[in-house]
Order: structure tokens, then sequence, then C-alpha cells
């Protein structure tokens, strides 16, 4: 994604602009309150101080980025709203944040590609850490599926990946290995690779995978 216009500036939404301008996304945000506005003025290409439900505004913004991402759970008739909006106007890609699943289901209904559940994907990275501290992230891609960068088990050190035989036994695929110490990071490891003390791998799978390998 290179361009985005970004609607509604709460937490999430002011989180996600100072995260996206990071990766040098080109951005517009609408927002209807001025002093959000102002927050993130100088960060972003274009801000408009107005009413997303303005099916106009809509129409002379959201057509040019790539992707718009609607960040008003809270207000879950506005969010709706906009949402149709953007479908019925010709958007590329519409991403939604949701207050719960109700509110997911009808944002899907009404044309959002994606929809988020941030407070949710919070509880679960706060839940994970707390009882499986060898996981140390963990990236959804999917309801189906997920990447986690983890540390290497003990019994793994000295020992290939084929003779691990990851995908037979747990249905996971290391994309990387990183070393702690050196920063060195070897990425899609051959099955000849040998596990080293120190290191962490990244590894993507099934969520029922995932969690076979996590309580091995």
């Amino acid at each position: 994604m290179k361009s985005a216009l970004i609607i509604g500036l709460g937490h999430f939404g002011k989180a996600l602009v100072e995260e996206l301008v990071e990766r040098k996304c080109e951005l517009v945000v609408l927002e209807q309150d001025e002093e959000k506005a102002q927050q993130v003025k100088a960060l972003v290409q274009k801000v408009i101080i107005a009413d997303a439900t303005n099916k106009e505004i809509l129409i002379k913004f959201a057509r040019q980025v790539d992707c718009a991402i609607v960040c008003l759970g809270e207000r879950i008739d506005s969010s709706v709203l906009i949402t149709y909006y953007l479908k019925e106007i010709g958007a590329k890609k519409i991403i939604a944040k949701a207050s719960s699943n109700e509110h997911g289901q009808i944002l899907k209904a009404v044309g959002a590609d994606e929809v988020l559940f941030p407070e949710r994907e919070t509880a679960k990275r706060l839940a994970i850490s707390m009882t499986r501290p060898d996981i140390l992230d963990l990236i959804k891609l999917s309801e189906e599926f997920n990447i986690v960068e983890t540390s290497i088990p003990d019994q793994f050190i000295n020992r290939t990946i084929r003779d691990l035989a990851l995908r037979n036994k747990f249905g996971i695929e290391v994309l990387a290995i990183k070393n702690v110490l050196t920063g060195k990071m070897t990425v899609m490891p051959q099955p000849d690779y040998k596990f080293n003390p120190d290191e962490i791998m990244i590894i993507i799978g099934g969520a029922e995978s995932i969690e076979k390998f996590s309580t091995r």
C-alpha cells in the first residue's frame, strides 16, 4: 500500500497514521475535529476537516488512494454509512475498524474488504505473552494463518530443519532465523540448516498448527 485515506483520528487512527508515515506512505486524513486534525497536519500530505459521512467528500478523495481505512469503531452508525459509501463510489480497498462481532459482520455486509478488531488483537497478544513466554510476537495474517516469532526450543539446538520434520509434525514452515547477538538474519533457510544457541525463528502456519507447535 503506497497511499491511503485515514478516516478518523481516535487513538487507533492516530497511531496508524504515525506507523504508516514511518513506512513512507502517502496519507490523506479526514477528521471532523479540528484539534485532532492539527495534531497530524505536519506529518501527512493532506488533512481535510470535514464530516466523513459527506459522500461528496469521499468521492473527491477516496478514489485517489490505494486504500481507505475507516477508524471509527466506536461510532458504529457513521462507520457503517461511510463504509457503504466507499463501496458504492468504487474505493479500491476498504478496511474498517469494528468494536464487536456484530459490527464487523455489518461492515463486511456493506462492503468492507477487511475488518479490524484492534482491542481483541491487543488482548490476544497480551494473553500469549503471559502464558507463552517463548512466543515473542504474533502477526495474524487471516482467520486461518499466523506468523509467529519464537525462541528456539532447547531440543532443536544442533538439529536441522530436515531432521525435525516441522512441516510433517506440526504443519509449520520456517520463514527466517535470526541470531539475537549478531543480528544476522537467514531468510528461507535450507532444510539442512542447523539450529544454534542464541537464535530465534519466524514461522508461519495455520492457527491450529501454531497452537500445536506451541504446546508441543
